[in-house]
């Protein structure tokens, strides 16, 4: 009897052990890096530095000179923006935190944040797919060692098995929710119309301007140059959202880029994919500086997965639908990869009223993001 108690009791502790090794191994590489995920993070507050501060207009503020800042926490680094009040240019100045003399408090309620937005994440994303694999691996490792017919050499192997398979899924399932990073949407038609634009997400939005209204979309009055007016007068230059977005990349094409040649490679792909040089223009401000310093950059345009994840409804119809995603990760070797034939992914001309869009996420989750790094 106490022979095959002991068995359920052994059989419980491997199935824990294997369930723990998923929950650390998984959460361990979320938490490293989630916090690229994260929107821009900001506090309130004030500083003084140990230097005259000199603004554009020339006027000196002496050392200590007290300024109200907005604490950034962005991709991974904390950064100060000081303004206004004594500052009279109205123009934004930003330095590093470790100038401040107060740089240990500012850095303190920066971390609470940043804390705060991870458990957040975990408690949202995360801890749903991690139990479940848990469960799973638990359970294989409880019924094979109940398994009398099988040795201990096999128990063994096969429990390795069923915890390496469980650690993958903990790394691969966790890699499909992206971020989908400043998605901006143009609208051109043919002549001024009132135009409604409508989300559907597998996911969640995260942020958008002007403000997104999660029943009737944006409504604007879009003119043939792109400019949209909004039912206050107020005009844009296109529509912003961003979003937590499970998109399943195919990753079996694409291209391996040195970081330096960054700008005239998107320079060529964004014109075969249809934007147009200003369109082109701002999608490389936007995305160079993350992708020029690192050594080489894997990068895939997800049109078909994008489209899965983020459909847009548009009324009127648009005639032209163009919609460019860039998915990349950073590389320290060169990697040979099957080109993608990007001309096929767009229309190949703008006919009637044209909407445009451009976005991306780093894929630096799961697997990839392990090796990567």
């Amino acid at each position: 009897m106490w022979k095959k108690v002991l068995i359920v009791l052994l059989a419980c502790l491997e199935a824990l052990a294997a369930a723990s090794v998923v929950v650390i191994i998984a959460f361990s590489d979320f938490m490293y890096s989630c916090e690229h995920q994260f929107p821009t993070l900001s506090y309130q507050g004030q500083t003084s530095f140990d230097h005259v501060i000199v603004d554009g207009d020339g006027t000196e503020y002496p050392a200590g000179t007290v300024f109200d800042v907005t604490a950034l926490f962005r991709n991974g680094q904390m950064q100060i923006y000081y303004d206004t009040k004594n500052i009279s240019t109205g123009s934004p100045y930003t330095c590093d935190i470790s100038e401040a003399l107060n740089s240990a408090e500012l850095y303190a309620a920066l971390d609470q944040l940043v804390q705060k937005e991870k458990m957040d994440l975990v408690a949202s994303s995360v801890m749903p797919s991690v139990i479940s694999l848990s469960v799973y691996v638990s359970l294989f490792a409880f019924f094979i060692h109940m398994n009398k017919k099988l040795k201990i050499a096999g128990r063994i192997i096969l429990m390795a098995i069923v915890s390496a398979n469980g650690i993958f899924l903990a790394f691969f399932s966790n890699s499909y929710m992206s971020k989908a990073k400043a998605p901006i949407i143009y609208l051109y038609p043919k002549e001024e119309t009132v135009v409604n634009v409508s989300l559907d997400l597998d996911g969640s939005l995260t942020s958008s301007y002007p403000r997104y209204n999660e029943d009737l979309g944006w409504t604007v009055t879009a003119s043939p140059d792109g400019t949209l007016t909004d039912g206050d007068g107020r005009e844009y230059e296109y529509l912003f959202w961003e979003g937590d977005l499970r998109i399943k990349p195919d990753l079996s094409h694409g291209f391996c880029v040195k970081g330096e040649d960054t700008a005239e490679f998107l320079e060529d792909a964004l014109a075969q994919l249809g934007l147009t040089d200003k369109e082109a223009d701002a999608f490389i401000m936007f995305w160079l500086p993350q992708l020029e310093s690192n050594k080489y950059n894997v990068i895939t345009f997800q049109t078909e997965a994008y489209e899965d994840a983020a459909s847009l409804e548009i009324t009127p119809a648009p005639d032209t639908v163009i919609r460019v995603n860039m998915l990349w990760y950073p590389v320290n070797s060169y990697v040979d990869m099957e080109a993608q034939d990007l001309a096929s992914l767009n229309p190949d001309s703008r006919e009637g009223f044209t909407v445009v869009e451009w976005g991306g996420e780093k894929y630096e989750q799961g697997v990839l993001g392990f090796l990567a790094r």
